[in-house]
């Protein structure tokens, strides 16, 4: 960072941020006796009677008893003695320049290398990978070499992006890649999974999980107590149960399946339950709900989910 790219307000608030760091090093907000203000230096400052490390603490807790504004408006917010100690080793050839905050100069230029031709061989590689057990960076750099010679035959070589390169745009374009292949390839199918969703209606997001129930149950009414695996079906806008099953074992896809199904089709009303506990369609008469399902109906909403999530179990 160079102090040109500074403005004339946030150079002056850099500058008196040097002054407090130069004040906790040497005792001269300055930075040398010969330079020495008025009153200078202060006694808890006095490099004849002080340590370094005194002298931080002291600049820490005279920063720390200005009020919140005040410091936020001279920068000197969050200014501890580890604050100190790092700007005092990071801004050795100019204290002003390591004084002011990142924030205040525009990003960087980015990745000059990444030209149409590099761009188009890198997603064509990342395509490539998705269809494929994982592989590492080197390889992928490997297939980038391949894709650039055999698409674009008159690009120079020298000018495909090294290692570090291709690294580094990778984990800023697609993230890590730390997940499954197959998590990876439903990602991409899917779309942007870090999208915000808004839930406005029941049955637009269903979210499923499996846990080990905290009670044990009997198979039979004479039965041994045994452990299950509870899997439930939540509607993410009403927050209701809207299918759950009892597995004895870990779940499997067959029970995931099933599931499903209980999601989409109603319970059946069951002899001697009586007609309230029939389940109410607020609008839909009781008999297009029967004639629907094929039988009259008792306990569980249904609907079709529009979109299924899980928490990547196997099943």
């Amino acid at each position: 960072m160079l102090k040109t790219d500074l403005r004339e307000d946030q150079l002056k608030r850099a500058r008196l941020r040097a002054e407090h760091v130069l004040e906790a090093e040497t005792g001269y907000r300055a930075g040398h006796p010969a330079r020495a203000l008025p009153g200078e230096p202060r006694p808890e400052y006095d490099p004849a009677t002080t340590t370094v490390t005194q002298r931080r603490r002291a600049k820490a807790a005279e920063l720390k008893a200005l009020g919140p504004a005040e410091a936020e408006m001279l920068g000197l917010a969050h200014m501890s003695e580890r604050t100190l100690r790092r700007l005092a080793a990071d801004s050795i050839e100019d204290i002003v320049a390591g004084c002011a905050d990142g924030r205040w100069t525009r990003r960087g230029g980015g990745h000059p290398s990444i030209t149409e031709e590099i761009r188009e061989a890198i997603f064509a590689v990342r395509r490539e990978c998705l269809q494929r057990s994982r592989i590492s960076m080197r390889a992928k750099h490997r297939l980038l070499h391949q894709y650039v010679r055999e698409v674009f035959p008159d690009f120079p070589t020298e000018k495909v992006p090294g290692y570090d390169t291709l690294a580094a745009v990778w984990e800023e374009w697609f993230g890590p890649d730390g997940a499954r292949q197959r998590y990876l390839r439903t990602a991409d199918a899917i779309g942007d999974t870090s999208a915000r969703v808004v839930v406005h209606r029941p049955g637009q997001v269903v979210a499923l999980d499996t846990t080990p129930l905290p009670v044990k149950v009997r198979e039979a009414v004479f039965g041994d107590p045994v452990s299950v695996m509870l899997t439930i079906a939540l509607d993410c806008y009403t927050h209701s149960i809207v299918a759950f099953r009892l597995t004895l074992v870990s779940d499997t896809s067959v029970d995931i399946a099933m599931l499903l199904r209980d999601v989409m089709m109603p319970l059946p009303l069951r002899e001697g339950w009586g007609s309230e506990m029939e389940w109410p369609y607020p609008g839909v008469p009781a008999t297009v709900v029967a004639q629907f399902a094929g039988h009259r109906v008792a306990a569980l909403p249904f609907f079709s989910p529009e979109t299924v999530t899980t928490d990547h179990g196997g099943p």
